[in-house]
């Protein structure tokens, strides 16, 4: 099996709360990626405010750590496919060689044939439960990390009552705005401070 890291994240996150003036504070969403320090939040309530998602990922334990597991769940499935795909073409090679030389009956080697295409057959199926297998372990992974930061932010916007959260990266459209509305640093340090929390 090809040894594939699928580990993408796409998440967008959009938070709309019951404050109706979004449209006066619309030129203060932002999007400052290149930006590498956390700048000081002047937001108020009301305010649409942003985070940069590439940052909170970059920056969550917990994605870390899921991350880490799936990756070795790869690699463990990657080594067993792979010591069993030598020993299908070490039997195959046998069999060859064997009937090449003439050390088998005809009746033997239609055996051997049909016991080879069977067991070929099955080593693909069981590539592709394997695949599947990881692949909604893939998707349930990624969703407990975008579970967990939907739930911190909304705890966190109850506090804070802003109108709108953005985020600024995936499908974002956003070029500019107040760097002073980036809440991205206190998302980091609460989503991780509730991690620890919750192992």
């Amino acid at each position: 099996m090809k040894k594939t890291y699928i580990f993408t994240l796409v998440s967008v996150l959009i938070l709309s709360s019951c404050g109706g003036n979004g449209s006066k504070n619309i030129e203060k969403v932002v999007s400052d990626s290149i930006k590498s320090d956390i700048p000081v939040l002047n937001a108020e309530k009301g305010d649409i405010v942003f985070v940069r998602m590439d940052s909170i990922l970059n920056s969550f334990d917990m994605y870390h750590d899921l991350r880490r597991i799936y990756e070795d769940d790869v690699t463990k499935a990657d080594t067993e496919m792979r010591t069993k795909a030598e020993s299908f073409r070490k039997d195959v090679a046998d069999f060859q060689e064997k009937a090449e030389k003439g050390l088998i009956t005809r009746s033997q080697t239609e055996q051997e044939q049909a016991r080879l295409l069977r067991r070929q057959q099955s080593l693909e199926e069981e590539q592709n439960k394997i695949r599947n297998e990881l692949a909604e372990k893939e998707i349930v992974l990624l969703n407990q990390i975008q579970n967990a930061i939907m739930i911190y932010v909304n705890k966190y916007n109850e506090e804070k009552g802003f109108s709108m959260i953005i985020s600024t990266s995936g499908n974002s459209t956003v070029l500019y705005g107040n760097p002073g509305l980036d809440i991205t640093g206190d998302i980091i340090k609460g989503i991780n401070e509730e991690y620890i929390k919750s192992r």
